[in-house]
């Protein structure tokens, strides 16, 4: 597949199929290429870009996106252009060149990645897409080694007084006996990096409830080309702070806590509310960035343990998924990634409203699928209180990922995701029931 060819267009607002696209490429310029539009992340960009009155073209790999699911952010109103490309996964390279070409075809201001991957194959192109006027919105790449490396991140954690669960390293399934010996279980495994350029593949942390469990994930782990770290279980809440750093300073926050994840054990928030932030999280969240040099934004995930002492837990160094919750609550981090690279000055916003609560129904829809089949295992809860908490939701939270009423087809591509998701499940309950 050549450059040229790896760039097909569909039109903004038509559903696109993984193949025979339609559409023809759109003249002029952007101001900004959002990338990983099958992501709420990226679709709360769009928006947020967008209403500012810039113009911003979206892309996505399909090969890294659910095929059954339309692209809902290409179907908003502001994608001046939607763009398929290669796999980022399966050809870096590829993928990384037909951005480059993109660009040289459409000038644009900005290239902003939003998941590891994406990232991680574009960090080489930095020199090239400066030569043609564009400005990877991502921190260093020096930078990123460290933040993106849970065991580099844990050492200046360590450094600063940063608590954190009790860690230990595992280089071979030999070592599995004496860790979990030592830490006891239930505990969780998680690769030192989570986007595997060996496996071309992002890892996410898993717990384990037995020692053949820990010995299974271990060498899973160590044969996508990852070390493994093995950390204390820690059951309480998750929280996070979001950080957007410009010159040094922390210019914006916005706290959260994450009611419902999935995977349950703290894959992406599907039910998140804003927190006043918390002088000991914020402290903690503000050194630990400014120690490893980040700029942008940045999520630090915490999550307290049984007597409520909060422990760090990762660093993301891009948006995460509870942008949403953070623009909902008036901290408009897509904006500042604009302001941030293109030279201008960064609002500061410090304060925020709290009490925000913002649901993404087809991830809610997941997490109860996930509990029901998960049974018994750490950080579930029984099925009648799964049913309360994922009905009782409905008159609790005006927000909704997805939904926004001046732009309302990415809501409805939703939607009937979330349908299909829980038609999936209930067939397949009746299955297994039969």
């Amino acid at each position: 597949m050549t450059e040229k060819a790896s760039l097909e267009t569909v039109e903004p607002g038509r559903a696109a199929e993984p193949s025979g696209l339609v559409g023809a490429r759109p003249r002029g310029e952007f101001d900004v290429l959002v990338l990983d539009a099958a992501t709420k992340m990226s679709l709360a960009s769009v928006r947020s870009l967008g209403r500012a009155g810039l113009r911003v073209a979206l892309g996505e790999c399909f090969a890294e996106s659910d095929r059954s699911r339309p692209v809902a952010a290409f179907r908003s109103r502001y994608s001046s252009c939607n763009v398929v490309l290669p796999s980022y996964a399966d050809e870096p390279l590829a993928f990384a060149s037909a951005v480059v070409n993109f660009i040289r075809e459409h000038p644009t201001q900005v290239v902003l990645p939003v998941v590891d991957g994406s990232i991680a194959a574009l960090q080489p192109q930095r020199a090239r897409l400066a030569e043609l006027g564009s400005v990877l919105a991502v921190p260093p790449d020096d930078v990123l080694a460290v933040a993106n490396d849970k065991e580099r991140t844990l050492k200046v954690a360590r450094s600063l007084g940063i608590a954190y669960p009790k860690t230990m390293r595992i280089d071979s399934v030999d070592d599995v006996a004496s860790v979990v010996a030592e830490l006891g279980l239930p505990l969780v495994l998680k690769p030192t990096v989570s986007w595997s350029t060996q496996a071309s593949a992002r890892l996410a942390p898993l717990e384990v409830i037995d020692q053949s469990e820990a010995v299974r994930v271990t060498s899973e782990f160590l044969l996508r080309g990852s070390t493994v770290l093995a950390q204390q279980w820690a059951s309480g809440r998750r929280e996070g702070v979001t950080l957007f750093v410009a010159d040094g300073q922390v210019v914006a926050r916005c706290a959260h806590v994450a009611h419902r994840t999935v995977p349950p054990l703290g894959g992406v928030s599907v039910m998140r509310e804003s927190l006043p932030a918390s002088t000991e999280l914020y402290a903690a969240a503000a050194s630990l960035v400014k120690a490893i040099k980040l700029e942008g934004p940045c999520e630090v995930e915490f999550r307290r343990d049984a007597v409520g002492r909060p422990l760090l837990m990762e660093i993301n160094a891009r948006l995460a998924g509870t942008i949403e919750n953070a623009v909902r609550s008036g901290v408009d981090f897509p904006l500042m990634i604009w302001e941030w690279t293109t030279g201008q000055p960064v609002n500061p916003v410090m304060e925020y409203k709290a009490g925000v609560r913002t649901r993404w129904l087809a991830g809610d829809v997941r997490w109860l699928r996930d509990t029901f089949s998960r049974a018994g295992r750490p950080d579930t809860v029984s099925r009648s209180r799964a049913l309360w908490w994922f009905g009782s939701e409905f008159f609790r939270t005006r927000h909704y990922d997805f939904v926004d009423w001046h732009d309302m087809r990415p809501a409805m591509a939703e939607l009937g995701s979330a349908a299909v998701a829980a038609r999936q499940w209930w067939r397949s309950r009746a299955h297994s029931r039969i």
